[in-house]
Order: structure tokens, then sequence, then C-alpha cells
């Protein structure tokens, strides 16, 4: 790489096209392979302003004083680049910077590895105890949404995008009011459903898991993250199968891409899907342990169609015995591509389309139960990973995806259980996604592993139209992966912690600390002061909670740890 040196002038500049204001800093970035570098920030210190490189490369920053400007550059997985540029009394200055490989990252990633399984042998003798059942079983079948939002159905008020099949879910069972998902963001939640646990007690509270080998996961990596499910976590579908359920996944894993570490390692005997997001690189399709679509080809538009196909192959093929079909669709995740079958149809816009196009994909499944005439036979569990996106609607709540107020993490959910939920029956109890398991496994006669705790709680009382057993829920954060929220029935504290990372955004006016009313307000109004007892219940709650998790990572319950089975 070419030495970095004071300002380039004349020749070996690079002017942009238009017109050049006095003040101005002009230039192009590179990457190590000389290609254009976009997305990278080139930050003016001391004016905390900036620009972001284009896709050629380019950036323009404006209204600079004359005199020396020190600018620095910095793009993820490359080392930051910093320079002193003359900024002229008139016209402009340009410059061309050459980012190199980040070694410093590399360096620091090499000092961590991922952590160690520590209760390998206890989860083994607990999965032994697992006996096959005996008699009829109820098939499962969990349809997961990946970001969407409380407000984002048509039976939860949405006025423009129509979700007929949804709906008619919700019309046989019950709908949930106050349901949540366990984080803001997708890892942690997931990790989360299929434990019982709160994402700390797995290492995937820290933001999200990347494909192995790219700059985040070095990131990742340099910061001590895991990224990828410890093996020790007992997951539900290795319970289930242990049981005599035949465990298909179909969609969005999210919980690691390394061998076993991926859905067949963890009880699914059967999977089709994306190991991350769709927005991530690459988004090759698996079939098992196999690429069966390299991202090159993969289709964003009909992605979920084939989800459905797959998971309505694997209800055909195992109608005759109990299964558990998990179906974690990959939208209305960004981007946002509508499938050629809805586009332009819903009032919604292209987001519309997507959930209208994901409402027909469930239908068909749902047709599918009916054909075989499993309809009375199978638990249906319909929810969303997180809260919405920007794209979407999360309702009269306040907050987003990545944010701990309501609106990022109170989400839809619906329960049919034949003999259980009442048609078109509704909950305002609270309820968590980590229920989901201890629900499912107690309804079947299943022991809890002794070995670790479950937060969870059983949702049994609650779909009999009763009260939730919860007494508290927890909120963690998206970065830090900490606690910095707690609700009871009418009130919730938050405490919004710092990050201490510089990957995270900046937080703003989120970060005063408030009790809220969630019976009568919308998080809006902080009612300490009327409230004072309340207030100071749940901080000491909270402060109770940190200190548990912070002494007890994993959540291991030494002294049962031998007594697992059932």
């Amino acid at each position: 790489m070419r030495a970095l040196g004071p300002l380039l002038l004349g020749a070996a500049a690079i002017a942009l096209s238009g017109t050049a204001h006095a003040g101005e800093i002009e230039g192009r970035l590179t990457g190590p392979d000389g290609k254009p570098l976009a997305g990278a920030r080139v930050l003016v210190d001391d004016l905390q302003r900036g620009a972001i490189s284009q896709a050629d490369g380019s950036f323009r920053i404006a209204q600079l004083p004359a005199g020396p400007v020190r600018i620095t550059v910095t793009s993820a997985g490359l080392a930051s680049e910093t320079r002193t540029i003359e900024v002229p009394l008139q016209g402009n200055a340009t410059s061309t910077l050459e980012l190199r490989p980040n070694d410093l990252i590399r360096r620091a990633a090499a000092l961590n590895v991922e952590p160690a399984p520590e209760h390998l042998a206890q989860k083994a003798a607990y999965l032994r105890g697992v006996k096959p059942l005996r008699g009829k079983q109820p098939n499962i079948l969990l349809i997961l949404f990946d970001d969407l939002g409380a407000g984002d159905l048509s039976s939860y008020g949405n006025r423009l995008i129509k979700t007929p099949n949804v709906d008619a879910i919700a019309a046989r069972g019950l709908k949930f009011d106050q349901f949540y998902s366990s984080s803001p963001v997708c890892t942690p939640s997931r990790a989360a459903l299929l434990t019982g646990r709160y994402p700390t007690r797995a290492h995937a509270a820290n933001h999200v898991y990347m494909p192995t080998g790219t700059p985040t996961a070095t990131l990742r990596a340099s910061r001590g993250w895991a990224n990828a499910l410890p093996r020790d976590e007992i997951l539900l579908p290795e319970v289930l199968q242990r049981a005599g359920y035949r465990t298909g996944a179909f969609g969005k894993w999210h919980l690691g891409d390394i061998p076993g570490h991926r859905p067949t390692d963890f009880g699914f005997q059967d999977y089709f899907g994306l190991l991350y997001s769709n927005d991530m690189n690459p988004t090759n399709v698996w079939r098992g342990n196999e690429i069966v679509t390299p991202a090159a080809q993969m289709d964003q538009a009909t992605i979920n169609e084939r989800i459905a196909d797959e998971a309505i192959g694997f209800l055909d093929r195992n109608a005759a015995r109990p299964f558990f079909a998990y179906v974690p669709f990959s939208a209305p995740h960004r981007p946002h591509v509508a499938n050629p079958r809805h586009k332009d149809i819903s009032a919604g816009g292209t987001y519309g389309d997507v959930v209208e196009d994901l409402d027909s994909q469930v239908g068909r499944i749902m047709a599918k139960l009916h054909e075989l005439k499993l309809d009375d036979d199978t638990i249906v569990i319909v929810t969303s990973d997180n809260g919405g996106d920007f794209d979407g609607s999360v309702g009269n709540l306040r907050g987003r995806k990545t944010e701990t107020f309501e609106g990022g993490m109170r989400v839809p959910a619906i329960v049919v259980w034949p003999g259980r939920t009442s048609p078109g029956s509704t909950s305002a109890e609270m309820a968590m996604n980590i229920d989901i398991l201890p629900t499912l496994l107690s309804s079947l006669g299943i022991t809890l592993p002794r070995d670790r705790i479950i937060d969870g709680a059983d949702m049994a009382p609650i779909l009999s139209g009763g009260q939730s057993l919860h007494d508290r829920l927890f909120y963690v954060s998206t970065w830090s992966g900490q606690y910095e929220a707690v609700r009871d029935r009418a009130f919730k504290f938050r405490d919004p912690v710092t990050d201490g990372t510089l990957i995270s955004p900046p937080r703003g006016g989120a970060a005063r600390t408030a009790l809220y009313s969630l019976v009568d307000d919308n998080e809006a109004h902080d009612v300490s002061a009327r409230h004072r007892d309340e207030r100071a219940k749940l901080q000491a709650q909270l402060e109770a909670f940190r200190a548990e998790a912070g002494r007890n990572v994993r959540g291991w319950q030494e002294h049962a740890a031998s007594a697992n089975g059932n």
C-alpha cells in the first residue's frame, strides 16, 4: 500500500463531479483489493460530523473552515486511517485513501475462543432419561416470524395489511395482548425460545451471531463474544426427539453455522433454510448440512414460499406420527422483496406485500393440516422473534426492534391448543417466549432439566383463562446483553445500561431511568414521583437479578446436577 502522506493535489487528486465550494474535502476510498470502498465512515474528529462513502468509494464533507483538518476513516474489518488535510481558503481539497486489513482486530480475536461447554455430561444424562412417550401425543407446529411487529396483523388492528389466515388461527384459539420476545433482536430471542432460558445464560445476548469468517464475526470475537450456541444447552427439539417426535426446522436458524452448532446438531432431524438473516452474506440455502442453493441463486422473493413447501412436505411425510414442525420464516426482516404472487397487492406497500405473502404461506400450511385431518391433534403457536422494525407497525407502543421499550419486545402471539384454549379468546396476562418450552414439556409429562435454571413458566393457567405464573419479566439490552428493565403486572421500571462498546448506537433520551404504568400509558410518562414504593420495589428486583446473573452466568444449579431424568 502506498504511504498516506499529506494532501494530494493536482495530478494525484481525484476531482468529483459538481461545483466545489470553499471549505470542502472530497475524496475516494479503496480497500486492500483496490476496489471502491462503500459504507466507510469519514469523520472530522473535532467537529463530530462527516460522511459515508458511496458505492464508488467517494465522499464529500462541506462547509469546513480553512486550515488543517484531521479526518479519521473507519470501516468494519479494516484498519482505521487518520490524515490531516489542509483545507484551502477557496476551492476544495481532494484525497485518496486505501484502507489496510485490520490486523489488530484479528490479533484481538485470536485471544478469545468460543466458550467451552460446561454441562455436556449433565445434558447427556438428562436426555438419556427422556423416554419415548406412550399413547397418542399432540403434534406441535411453531411458526415464527422475523421482525413482525405487534401491530402488523389485521387481527392486531392493522388497517392496511390483511392477514386472514393468521386471523383465522386467532379465531380458533387464544390471542395474547402482552406476549414478549426475550430480546429486542433475533439471536438472543431464538436461543431463549428453544431453551426456555434468558439469553444471557447461553452467551447469546450480545446482539446477533454473524457468519463465520466475516469482519463482523471477527469483531465479535475480538470482544470475547460467542458466535454460536453452546453445545451444553438443551433445546426443545432434542427433548422432543428423545420423546418420540419427528423434528424438523424450516427457515432461519441464526444460532451458529459451524459444525456442531447447526440445526441438525441440536435435535432437528430435518432442516431446510438459511443459517442467518436474509441480509447476511452468504445467503446460502441449506438442506441438512449441505448447501442446496448457493447465495448467488437464492431468490429473496420466493424463499419463504420454499420454506412453506418444505414444511408442508414434512407434514405429509409424518402425518402418522407425532411431529414438531418449527417454521421460522425469514421475513418480514429486511430486505423486503415481494413474492411475484403478491406484488403490489397490499395497501401497506411492499412491506404489506411481504406480510400478506407470509400470511398466504401460513394458510397453505394450515390447509395441509386440515387436509391430513390433523386440526384437532395439533398445537399451533404463532409469534415473532422481536418487535417491529421501522417499516412495520408496533401499534400504539413506544420503541422498536433493538430497544427495550415495549415496541421492541412485545409481539403478536396466538395459541391454538385443542382441549385447552377457547375459540376467539384473548388474554392480557404477561408471558414470554421462554414459556413455550416448559409449557410443552409439562403438558407431555416430561420433567424439566434440574441442573440448570429454566426461566420460563408453564402457560397452562393462561391458556385456560387464568393468570400468569410470572410475577415479573426481565428485559435484556441489545448490545451489552445486560438486563435493563423489569415489569410486574402493572408497572415497568427501566434503567438503561451503558453498553460500553463503540459499535452500539447512541441512546440519547432513551437512556433515562424511569417508571412506567403499563396499564394506563405507552411509556410516555415517568410516574416515579407518584409511585415511589413501586419504583423502589422493581429497582431492587432488577438489581438483584443483575447480581444473580453476574454471579451465575450460565444459570447452573449445581446442587441438582446429578438429579436429571424423568
